[in-house]
């Protein structure tokens, strides 16, 4: 076995990427990287015994370029005998009309393929190619943003289900695999311009970082790692502050001034969705330490409010009243509701579980399949809904309950309810109806939320 072999064999254990058994999607550019990763992982299938197939990318960015990349890993594939999945997009398009640079549309769009066809075939990993030095860069280019810990943790060798096996290797070791065993790979032309940030980072400051320290890439990595577990542990600490003393998008003022800045920067940046700058994480805290009891701030995609000893987090969707767009969902769908910070999940399965324990988080929700009427729906709040919660007396509005539960009035638009025809059958975070729970072997419709 091959030095590089030896090393991401070990790498990949420590971090526990390999499967032993199912589908690996190795996600395959053509470029030296992934060509390295494509052979590594396809060694490594036949020792562990998971399969592995490749998918590519097309972002039409490079004209017959692109098309010949996609054609070479097809081909490639063909000759190894490789199941080979491939998708393309107007990227330029996207970048326009989501406001982001070429290459961060292109990495969504990239991604997101990635997932769904992950999805599709039950692959239980997805393998990317990024190396040692694609870690270096990352940071470098994280530091001249600002970033912190997070930011200069670099790339992380697992990420749910991504994982990325050369991390540990350098593109040096990458070129000199590649050649012993003669597999061939394709250049893109726009790595020698000089029009990307991380293009001027691997041709300008790289080359001088290496000059002082020709081990950069370890050392740079060993930093990271560092980072990444002081990050991971403050990070959690923050997730217990949020799960212990907050309630819902809202923290008590004052405990949130007296945690350490480490901490209490880090729950803001939670509940704001992670990418606030230092200046806005002190505009809020500022706000902890005002007497006004109704004092606010606005941030990038959300409002900050004082209310009496409580700051509220209110995403900018909830000050507009606008709540989300209705869904209909069916076995296997899922949704995401951005304003109101949830994912939410749908399933059929056959009920053979006690419902009081099912039904009391107000999360997670069963619904009896021929006692729902018509579809089924989760929807915003309308005027007049009414329902009769299981093990109350009598029938109440959602806006008389909302206010029970002092619900501020700029976040009840963000609340999901589940209706069908007939009317309300829950409400997240508030209870279920008394209509169409299964019994034991029903079949049933499981609706699920949790907090993203």
């Amino acid at each position: 076995m091959s030095e590089l072999l030896k090393n991401v064999l070990t790498y990949a254990n420590e971090h526990e990427m390999l499967p032993d058994t199912g589908l690996m999607l190795v996600c395959v550019s053509g470029g030296a990287d992934s060509m390295c990763l494509l052979e590594v992982m396809r060694h490594f299938s036949y020792e562990r015994g998971f399969s592995v197939s490749a998918v590519h990318y097309n972002h039409g960015l490079r004209g017959d370029e692109s098309d010949r990349d996609e054609l070479f890993v097809r081909e490639y594939c063909e000759t190894c005998g490789v199941p080979f999945y491939t998708g393309d997009g107007d990227v330029r398009e996207y970048a326009r009309e989501n406001g982001l640079s070429i290459e961060a549309a292109a990495r969504d769009m990239r991604y997101r393929f990635f997932y769904e066809t992950a999805e599709l075939l039950g692959a239980s990993r997805i393998a990317t190619a990024h190396t040692a030095d694609d870690n270096t860069e990352t940071l470098i280019m994280n530091l001249t943003r600002g970033a912190g810990t997070k930011g200069l943790s670099g790339i992380p060798p697992v990420r749910g289900e991504v994982v990325r096996p050369l991390l540990c290797t350098t593109k040096s070791e990458v070129m000199s695999f590649l050649s012993e065993r003669g597999i061939q790979h394709v250049e893109d032309s726009t790595n020698s311009l000089d029009i990307y940030t991380r293009n001027k980072i691997r041709h300008t400051v790289i080359p001088v970082l290496k000059g002082i320290n020709p081990n950069i890439n370890e050392v740079a990595g060993a930093a990271a790692e560092l980072l990444r577990a002081d990050e991971e542990f403050i990070a959690d600490i923050a997730d217990l502050f949020i799960t212990d003393c907050c309630k819902g998008f809202t923290a008590d003022a004052g405990d949130l001034l007296e945690l350490p800045f480490a901490v209490s920067s880090r729950v803001i940046r939670k509940f704001c969705g992670g990418s606030l700058s230092l200046r806005h994480v002190k505009d809020v805290l500022g706000l902890c330490g005002n007497g006004g009891p109704s004092a606010g701030l606005s941030l990038p995609g959300m409002n900050v409010y004082r209310e009496y000893d409580r700051i509220v987090f209110a995403p900018v969707q909830a000050a507009a009243d606008e709540g989300f767009a209705q869904v209909f969902p069916s076995d296997g769908d899922s949704f995401i509701f951005l304003g109101a910070g949830l994912k939410m999940s749908c399933k059929s399965i056959v009920f053979n579980d006690n419902i009081d324990k099912i039904n009391k988080t107000f999360t997670s929700f069963l619904f009896k399949n021929v006692d729902i009427c018509g579809k089924i729906a989760v929807r915003p709040r309308r005027e007049g809904d009414m329902i009769k919660l299981r093990g109350s007396n009598g029938t109440k509005t959602l806006k008389k309950l909302f206010i029970e539960r002092r619900i501020p009035a700029r976040r009840r638009a963000l609340i999901p309810v589940i209706a069908d025809d007939k009317g309300v059958l829950a409400v997240y975070g508030v209870g279920a109806g008394d209509r169409a729970l299964p019994g034991p072997g029903d079949e049933a419709l499981r609706i699920e939320f949790e907090e993203i």
